[in-house]
């Protein structure tokens, strides 16, 4: 009798355990190193936990994570751009922006700065392959576009000669530069980005995720104005949102 009594116990205290909800990213350097490791896995871990959302982050390539999102079979998509998405794709986005996305040109110490899209015309320009760049930067016809899996990759063969420019996010740039000690080498203007993109959680279109958006918004919100968002991003400044 008592350890049917005992059974009954821990079966009613499990049904009332909040179930994880399952958060799909994908690697991005600085950002999302592993399931545990990141600028980004530290802001959704913060932003969880204020909403009093318990969580289960898996880490995929970039399309398998937004094909897993799309199926339903993950609640939250982070970063979330809508480049990521055919348009008209039905998702729910948290109203609190994570970042704005700005790619800028790089090229060798010493070259002309190129300053806009229309500066590349017909150039070699690099792109880092699983980056979800803004469709007139990977789709532009103007300039020749030659994908290498990595930073890393690119800029040596930015600096060898072999490509004219390199399209890249500043804070990753930035990391990669510092990481292969090529701050003398290789320049950009930080004052003229090519594209910017608005950076946000992604729920799915239904009462559970609109529910889940608001949370997190809430939540991240809170951190933006008590300053643990500032104090997560460890010197990388992140912003509002581009229209901020």
């Amino acid at each position: 009798m008592r350890k049917t009594l005992t059974a009954i116990l821990l079966a009613t205290a499990g049904s009332f355990a909040q179930a994880e909800i399952p958060v799909t990213t994908y690697p991005i350097p600085v950002h999302v190193e592993s399931a545990t490791s990141g600028l980004f896995i530290d802001l959704v871990q913060a932003v969880a936990a204020e909403a009093r959302q318990p969580i289960r982050i898996s880490v995929q390539p970039p399309p398998r994570a937004v094909q897993s999102f799309s199926s339903g079979s993950q609640a939250v998509l982070f970063p979330a751009l809508d480049v990521l998405f055919p348009v008209g794709t039905p998702i729910v986005r948290s109203k609190e922006a994570i970042d704005c996305k700005e790619d800028f040109v790089f090229t060798r110490s010493g070259a002309p700065l190129l300053n806009s899209l229309a500066d590349l015309k017909g150039k070699r320009v690099g792109i880092t392959r699983g980056y979800p760049y803004a469709r007139e930067v990977s789709e532009n016809s103007l300039y020749i576009v030659e994908s290498a899996s990595t930073d890393e990759a690119n800029l040596q063969k930015l600096i060898a000669g072999r490509l004219d420019a390199f399209i890249l996010d500043e804070k990753t740039g930035i990391r990669a530069l510092q990481k292969d000690g090529l701050t003398q080498q290789v320049q950009y203007d930080p004052q003229h980005p090519v594209s910017r993109q608005e950076v946000y959680y992604a729920f799915q279109n239904n009462a559970e995720g609109k529910a889940l958006a608001e949370q997190f918004s809430a939540a991240l919100e809170k951190l933006k104005r008590d300053g643990r968002y500032q104090k997560i991003t460890r010197g990388i400044t992140f912003t509002n949102g581009c229209s901020k």
